[in-house]
């Protein structure tokens, strides 16, 4: 039997009969952003908080454009094909009317994979999350794979 997380099914209600897979225990030291780049020891956010990180050139967390610049300092450039392309990593950006909420990266076999807040990490379909807690997929963002494919999962 496969783990679930009802506390996520709950605020993501899709997850109810869509496949999903936790591929961690709880760890509140990263969230999503984080997640997405690769970095797994600190939260990125704009404040001036012990353990967070923002970019210094990247505007605010509280609005796409500061996220579509945190994935741009980091190589990626927006697109619209959200389909598996073996040459490149994609990320995906969720948003709500308040702004982003979300982020997910494709995985070699192109399933999603993500951080949820402070809790686990989940393998999912890219519109498993969407709903009213994280918003829809807004943007799709992609960079050329680096020496082969990128396997961090």
């Amino acid at each position: 039997m496969t783990a679930r997380d009802f506390g996520l099914e709950q605020l993501c209600p899709k997850l109810r009969t869509m496949p999903y897979i936790l591929t961690s225990p709880k760890d509140p030291r990263y969230n999503c952003v984080a997640f997405a780049v690769g970095d797994v020891t600190q939260f990125w956010y704009d404040v001036s908080i012990n353990g967070y990180y923002w970019p210094p050139s990247a505007r605010s967390a509280d609005t796409i454009e500061g996220w579509v610049d945190v994935f741009e300092i980091h190589g990626f450039r927006q697109t619209d094909d959200r389909s598996l392309e073996t040459e490149y990593e994609k990320i995906a950006i969720y948003a709500s009317a308040d702004g982003p909420e979300h982020v997910a990266r494709q995985k070699a076999s192109g399933m999603w994979i993500s951080k949820a807040g402070k809790g686990r990490d989940l393998e999912h379909e890219l519109e498993a999350l969407e709903g009213n807690f994280y918003g829809k997929v807004v943007k799709i963002m992609k960079r050329k794979c680096q020496g082969g494919r990128r396997v961090l999962e």
